[in-house]
């Protein structure tokens, strides 16, 4: 006859969560960290929080992410800790807690993604100079001399070495003018990345939290056009082409979304097995040309609803 455990002694499955939790986010992010080719990885770091405010209390996944944070700080140095903090545990936390209060995935995104653009507009306003000399930091290390002698010790031709300097090169000018840009959509992709996370576990563990087709139906409003021509002309004038040059990437990159989200919509009412679903949507990311096709398709998509095709017909009074 099995003999039960004294309560005191076992154990509280609210703190085992809460240091689940807490080590899963730490290990994840300090796998991005520490290893070159998973840096990546480090932008999922804030799922394990975010899957325990949705699954618990807002204390307990707080407690979690103060854990994990102190274990980054301790294994690597306290501007990290702070910046896993900033960047990737409060968003997500804010997106389990709007997940929690029943206000659906998209909006809690959209409210993660408002706060990570307010930190990144902080930033850019008063560390502008650092936030350049991040974004371009990577790109200094491709173009050096150094670089390029390990990529002729590696076996490269001399004329690809060449042609892959040069191609750094002017990577790193372009970089030069559209770095916030390009810090905004990565605070987007952030967000995607962690977004899908939660929907995959919800929709194999407890579906009921999922509001179906929620990004199937992102649809911008008609005035984001309206910034997208006005940024277009404004490349005209040489004093603002700097600024025009961000706000039609940040745009150009938020009609993608809408493309992609129309592919979807088609994808997922295929009469075909999920995983063949899914296999058609990695095929339409892959193509060199995605972010074009997937921008033009967003923005036609504003006037010509390219949804309304595959909705069945309404029935007949």
């Amino acid at each position: 006859m099995p003999v039960s455990a004294p309560a005191r002694e076992r154990p509280d499955p609210r703190t085992s969560g809460v240091l689940a939790a807490a080590v899963a986010s730490a290990l994840v992010f300090s796998a991005g960290a520490g290893v070159p080719f998973l840096g990546l990885l480090a932008v999922a770091a804030p799922f394990p929080l975010i899957v325990l405010r949705v699954r618990g209390s807002l204390g307990a996944a707080v407690l979690a992410a103060l854990l994990a944070a102190v274990t980054i700080g301790t294994v690597f140095s306290t501007v990290q800790a702070v910046g896993f903090l900033a960047i990737l545990a409060a968003p997500g936390l804010l997106m389990g807690e709007t997940m929690a209060r029943g206000r659906g995935l998209r909006r809690g995104c959209a409210w993660a993604f408002a706060l990570l653009a307010v930190q990144i507009g902080a930033a850019l306003l008063f560390a502008g100079p650092f936030m350049q000399n991040l974004a371009l930091e990577p790109l200094n290390v491709w173009s050096s001399p150094q670089f390029q002698a390990e990529m002729r010790s590696s076996g490269l031709p001399a004329e690809r070495v060449e042609d892959l300097s040069q191609q750094f090169l002017w990577l790193r000018e372009v970089l030069r003018v559209v770095y916030p840009a390009v810090f905004v959509i990565g605070a987007a992709l952030t967000v995607i990345a962690n977004a899908t996370l939660l929907a995959g576990y919800l929709a194999r563990r407890d579906p009921g939290w999922l509001e179906g087709g929620e990004f199937e139906e992102i649809r911008w409003p008609l005035g984001l056009s309206v910034v997208f021509v006005i940024a277009g002309a404004a490349v005209l004038a040489p004093d603002l082409r700097p600024a025009a040059y961000n706000v039609l990437l940040v745009v150009g990159f938020f009609y993608a979304l809408q493309g992609l989200a129309v592919v979807a919509y088609y994808a997922y009412r295929l009469a075909a097995p999920p995983l063949l679903r899914v296999a058609l949507m990695v095929l339409v990311l892959v193509n060199p040309w995605a972010p074009q096709i997937l921008g033009a398709i967003g923005l036609f998509d504003t006037w010509f609803d390219f949804r309304k095709y595959a909705r069945p017909p309404a029935p007949a009074s």
